[in-house]
């Protein structure tokens, strides 16, 4: 059987990325370590992938943009494609070459076989579209650090991790407000994401600090971003409220329909600012992120990275809007 480079670095005692370094004769690496590495690769007889070792020597900024699929159909992808093009777009601007990596093709993969492929491929930057909380494998990875990663839209920051996002909690406080204020609102339903989402919590946070400003009674309801679980949940439920806020613009579609079915009128906000929000006709104010300008500035991050800086918190804007079909054709 061939060894690999995981062998190598279970039987010197090391991490994989050391076993990295000392083959490719990085100078940060101890004399004992790489002595240790070396013994053990020879005993192995292990045989470095050639093909990892040309890519990185020919390129150092090689990045992962690691993207999660929706398990759910849904009517459209626009996020990841905004997220895709911008990424794509900067990386030839600065010079950082990027292939894609889905969720789906990695899913039997332990930590260490995944950063044994990772590695293979000549990566040394991760850019991650889309963490949840229950994703052990990539949050091991960052923890252990073995390649420079920017989280997107999940607050974790090491010397080697950057986390890009807007402020989820007071986007969605400030869309509701502007949605609520002034109204006679005595009764919320909140239609909430993901319950392993980071970015869930953030907008429930944002909307239970609303409720203690303006004194409503609320009642939250996980929908995982669906627009088809929203409009089932308000046509059990809407009637018994005063007005439905959602924390994705889908949510809202699926609940604006759902309305539309039981003949009720229901104040209805969303949150993301998708192009589909302005052919639908249902004037649904929305907080509107720049998900083409976020996966950009994801890519300079990791650029930051790559140049030995460390990690940090990098907190983008957004707008309270009404998308129209104007705005979208024009």
């Amino acid at each position: 059987m061939v060894a690999t480079i995981n062998d190598v670095a279970k039987k010197a005692g090391v991490a994989i990325g050391t076993v990295s370094k000392v083959l490719n004769n990085y100078a940060n690496v101890s004399k004992e370590t790489r002595e240790k590495v070396l013994k053990a690769a020879s005993e192995l007889n292990y045989i470095p992938n050639t093909i990892a070792s040309a890519l990185s020597s020919k390129n150092s900024n090689r990045v992962a943009l690691y993207i999660y699929i929706n398990d759910q159909r849904q009517a459209i992808d626009e996020i990841n494609m905004q997220y895709l093009l911008g990424a794509f777009t900067m990386a030839n601007e600065i010079g950082v070459h990027v292939i894609t990596l889905f969720n789906y093709t990695i899913l039997n993969l332990n930590s260490d076989e995944l950063i044994q492929y990772l590695s293979s491929q000549g990566i040394n930057g991760l850019v991650v579209f889309g963490l949840n909380k229950e994703d052990k494998i990539i949050h091991d990875i960052i923890k252990r650090q073995e390649f420079n990663t920017v989280v997107v839209d999940a607050p974790i920051v090491n010397e080697k991790t950057s986390s890009v996002s807007v402020d989820h909690t007071k986007g969605q406080y400030d869309v509701a407000k502007l949605a609520l204020k002034d109204k006679d609102i005595k009764n919320v339903l909140y239609l909430a994401g993901k319950k392993n989402g980071y970015v869930t919590d953030q907008r429930i946070d944002g909307i239970k600090k609303l409720k203690e400003e303006l004194n409503f009674n609320l009642h939250i309801e996980h929908c995982d971003f669906s627009e088809k679980k929203s409009y089932k949940t308000t046509l059990k439920l809407a009637k018994d409220y005063d007005a439905i806020v959602c924390a994705s613009d889908l949510m809202a579609i699926g609940s604006t329909n759902a309305l539309k079915k039981l003949n009720i009128e229901r104040l209805c906000c969303g949150y993301d600012g998708i192009t589909l929000l302005g052919y639908v006709g249902n004037n649904i104010l929305t907080c509107k992120q720049n998900f083409y300008n976020v996966a950009q500035t994801a890519i300079k991050e990791m650029k930051r990275l790559l140049n030995h800086e460390e990690g940090r918190e990098v907190t983008l804007g957004y707008e309270i809007l009404k998308i129209t079909y104007d705005q979208v054709i024009f």
